[in-house]
């Protein structure tokens, strides 16, 4: 899904949580880390819970800290790292916040904010990839790239070969790391089932760890997107990104009551479709201000409970504060 923080609040995330927070680990911190994971309640030993989001006041909130959830996943421009600058800054504040938090990012890479058309050769991706590794040496999980099937957002939407490329260099850079192919947005399109015939062409057998965004899905009550993706892959698959619509442009006007019924189904019935899915990121926790995309929050802009946020709590067997 686009990146949807705009550039003004990232800016006011740094400002609130700056480069120089201190490097050690609260004693609160580390009581929570070695907590049991966060898991759906009704399914002992099914996917763990995450978070997507990417901001640093959702980790150092005490609503989202009461969820026991230690995982998040975060989207980060493929070229930020190596151009410096306030964005550099901005994610510096991130990674920062979550290391000291004890939390264990999922990175996902993404198009750069200077074209969505601009797409890396692999020795640029190579380059990049290497400059993130030097500066948060301690991150494990990476997705090759998000949303990659996805032409409208993404430069590798038209290019599985050059992804696959991607995924395998990703995997040379960071030997022992969770390398995720990519994660695959299950929109049901003929354009997404040739990209995955091709991109699987391209890397080989395996074994291999798969993303998956099911945004499609849920929003529909249905899994049969899920469904189709779990029968043409094989291996782990990790739901990178899944949420419960408030609204999404001109296709889901804003409607809190179709977001309830449907993060009640994705909490429930969703996780059961299959015992491959071993994680499962939920976005995301708060609504941004002034954002007229996308809606998939459990809080509200100015922090109001929603009925998703009960939801989500009742499911993890965990009080809601």
């Amino acid at each position: 899904m686009r990146l949807r923080l705009s550039l003004v609040l990232l800016l006011t995330a740094f400002a609130t949580f700056s480069v120089g927070v201190a490097t050690s680990v609260s004693p609160s911190a580390s009581a929570e880390a070695a907590s049991p994971p966060a898991r759906i309640a009704a399914l002992p030993g099914g996917a763990l819970v995450g978070m997507s989001d990417n901001r640093p006041e959702t980790i150092t909130d005490p609503r989202f800290r009461a969820s026991g959830i230690k995982r998040i996943r975060v989207l980060v421009p493929f070229d930020d790292v190596a151009r410096g600058g306030v964005r550099r800054q901005v994610q510096d504040a991130w990674f920062h916040t979550a290391r000291d938090n004890g939390i264990e990012p999922l990175v996902s890479f993404y198009r750069s904010y200077r074209s969505k058309r601009l797409l890396p050769t692999p020795a640029q991706y190579r380059y990049h990839f290497r400059r993130f590794r030097e500066r948060y040496p301690w991150v494990r999980n990476f997705s090759t790239w998000n949303e990659a099937n996805f032409p409208d957002a993404q430069p590798t939407g038209r290019y599985p070969e050059r992804t696959a490329q991607f995924y395998k260099i990703a995997k040379q850079e960071c030997r022992g790391c969770n390398v995720l192919t990519v994660d695959f947005r299950a929109d049901g399109s003929r354009h997404s089932a040739r990209w995955l015939k091709i991109f699987k062409r391209h890397i080989g057998r395996g074994p291999h760890r798969w993303g998956l965004v099911s945004h499609p899905d849920v929003n529909r009550f249905s899994t049969a997107r899920t469904r189709w993706f779990l029968k043409n892959t094989r291996g782990s698959v990790w739901v990178t990104e899944i949420g419960a619509v408030n609204f999404f442009g001109r296709g889901f006007r804003p409607n809190i009551a179709r977001q309830t019924r449907a993060m009640r189904y994705m909490m429930t019935r969703y996780p059961r479709v299959s015992n491959r899915i071993d994680r499962m990121y939920i976005y995301h926790w708060r609504a941004a201000k002034g954002d007229r995309l996308w809606d998939s929050a459990l809080l509200s802009a100015n922090g109001q409970k929603r009925p998703a946020y009960f939801i989500f709590f009742k499911a993890l067997g965990r009080r809601a504060p």
